[in-house]
């Protein structure tokens, strides 16, 4: 008897001693990357560049998105799922986020941090995000209304193209109007929504064009929205005659600098900002002091430079 019960306490203990070392082995993360949608290929940079540094931390990265970059229903949908599914952490850019507060909340609640990217404002409602990577887009638009100015020589009539209504299309517009305003001899004399989209960027600048033939300058919200002004332009036989600008610094708006098409984009970091929102969520989970804010850096790209931000 005496040896059963010695083999017994002896199993026990080397049971004991392998549970241990089970917990000394480190779970594999899970993030959940959830962009407003898949459209843009400013959103394809981050996704690229958070996934390649999820891939070297050893993160599983889930990536998912509405189909619309207007369906906040959807995408708050898609952050109480991920939830559900017990993620480690969520990186979110909101497409409202007044609605995505609710969302957010119950990410609190469950304990999962949220960093949020590419807002402009912190969230109200009195939620927890653990890090906002940002921009300042509103001086980067003002930066594209300085370099109007010099290119168009201070004279310019100018037809903006907006995003959806909310706090992009307000800061983006608010900087590029407020230094437009520092020019007497330029002046936006229409504006119309593009909703993101190439087609409706390109529907709003042909409309804008008709009303307004005396337009000499289309300012596009985003790089889409000026690729389809472009188009609306080279269809009207204005390409000598009207200048187009962007905003985002997508491969296919610095391709069209390079190639003589619009004048200028203007990059919000889209690579930086993938690695950081995931370095960020990382540090914290692993007991790291992390920044409330990271600010990412803005460059104007024009055709001097622009073969420099040509991805590899």
């Amino acid at each position: 008897m005496r040896k059963i019960l010695a083999l017994i306490l002896v199993l026990a203990m080397a049971f004991t001693v392998l549970a241990a070392c089970g917990d000394d082995t480190p779970e594999q993360l899970t993030f959940a990357l959830l962009p407003p949608a898949m459209i843009s290929p400013y959103y394809a940079q981050i996704l690229g560049a958070a996934q390649e540094r999820a891939d070297e931390l050893g993160i599983e990265l889930i990536i998912l998105a509405p189909q619309s970059e207007s369906d906040y229903l959807a995408q708050m949908q898609i952050v109480d799922d991920v939830i559900t599914q017990g993620v480690d952490g969520i990186i979110l850019c909101a497409i409202n986020t007044d609605a995505i507060v609710a969302s957010v909340r119950n990410a609190n609640e469950a304990g999962i941090p949220v960093v949020m990217f590419n807002i402009p404002a912190e969230l109200e409602g009195g939620v927890d995000v653990a890090c906002y990577v940002v921009y300042n887009q509103y001086e980067a638009a003002a930066i594209v209304a300085s370099y109007i100015a010099v290119m168009m020589d201070g004279e310019a009539v100018i037809g903006v193209i907006e995003g959806l209504p909310g706090l992009h299309t307000d800061e983006r517009l608010g900087g590029f109007s407020n230094r437009v305003a520092n020019y007497p001899g330029m002046s936006i004399v229409a504006t119309q929504p593009g909703n993101w989209e190439r087609e409706a960027g390109m529907n709003a600048a042909t409309n804008m064009l008709q009303a307004n033939p005396d337009i000499n300058v289309f300012f596009g919200l985003s790089d889409e929205m000026t690729l389809g002004a472009y188009q609306a332009v080279v269809a009207a036989g204005a390409t000598d005659s009207v200048s187009v600008f962007g905003f985002d610094g997508t491969p296919p708006a610095i391709d069209s600098v390079i190639q003589g098409g619009i004048m200028s984009t203007i990059s919000i970091g889209p690579i930086q900002t993938g690695i950081e929102s995931v370095q960020v969520l990382y540090d914290l989970i692993n007991g790291r002091s992390i920044p409330q804010f990271i600010e990412v850096e803005t460059e104007l790209i024009t055709p001097e430079n622009a073969q420099s931000f040509v991805m590899p």
